[in-house]
């Protein structure tokens, strides 16, 4: 092309990073094998397209190279939703992909073609349907899955339905709809799974507390010394060891004792 002019050569070794798709399932449609792609969405991503076709692409080759459909499920209202097909052009104009893909909104699908299609799997979502927050819709999904017991998908349920009962009274109706299974819930995997991601986030909180209380302290008593600090404590993740050093400080009265004690959380680390 006359107009294109060279800028550089680039390097030929493509970088892949590994990504993880929400869900790739194997399935056979007509008698043809297939892959049915699916990435959930709670949010407006303007690059959705884009990271569904590399999804895409990436799935097709590790498996064969089968043909893959992609579907991006958005979980709830959401700004600027992805249309199908992504066109990428060259710069003249010339189409060199149409990628196409599905886009389910559930705020727009009728809870009623979740209550009665007998899919167990999709009943958790019906709270996020249209007309899914109504309580004979919420009672009957509730109904269904506790008369077949499936209780990780009730325990599913109850989560998916903390996106849209928020506050007030419905809120409080939606919580005693599920109190009576609580027992049952609380050995689901899934409460299990919340509860130690909980005991997780509050662990890490305490450890930036305490990492903030100790660079707080030195930047105090010994500016001199505030970036060893941040280093240091930046590599503890025991909160009592940290605690430890905090008492040691404020007992430290030059700047070189306070120096030691950081420097001597590399050996106690180890030791730990």
């Amino acid at each position: 092309m006359a107009e294109a002019v060279f800028v550089r050569a680039l390097d030929i070794e493509l970088q892949n990073q590994q990504l993880f798709a929400d869900a790739l399932l194997e399935v056979r449609l007509r008698g043809e094998p297939a892959l049915l792609h699916i990435e959930f969405q709670t949010y407006d991503d303007p690059d959705m397209a884009t990271r569904l076709q590399e999804y895409n692409v990436l799935a097709s080759r590790q498996y064969g190279h089968l043909p893959v459909y992609s579907y991006v499920i958005y979980l709830r209202k959401a700004g600027e939703v992805p249309t199908s097909p992504l066109v990428r052009r060259f710069p003249p104009g010339v189409d060199v992909h149409h990628f196409f893909f599905g886009v389910i909104k559930l705020w727009e699908v009728p809870a009623e073609l979740f209550l009665g299609a007998g899919w167990t799997g999709v009943l958790p979502l019906v709270t996020l349907t249209d007309g899914g927050k109504r309580p004979e819709a919420v009672t009957e999904m509730i109904d269904q899955l506790a008369s077949v017991e499936e209780y990780d998908l009730l325990a599913i349920a109850e989560v998916l339905g903390g996106l849209v009962f928020k506050t007030g009274p419905e809120l409080e109706w939606f919580k005693r709809r599920f109190s009576m299974f609580q027992d049952i819930l609380s050995e689901s995997w899934v409460y299990q799974e919340l509860v130690e991601q909980g005991v997780e986030k509050e662990r890490q909180q305490e450890l930036q507390r305490q990492r903030q209380t100790i660079i707080g302290f030195v930047q105090r008593r010994f500016p001199e010394i505030s970036t060893l600090a941040e280093q240091q404590t930046a590599k503890i993740t025991d909160p009592e060891m940290l605690q430890t050093v905090i008492l040691k400080l404020l007992d430290a009265q030059t700047i070189e004792e306070a120096r030691q004690i950081l420097l001597n959380l590399d050996k106690d680390e180890t030791r730990h």
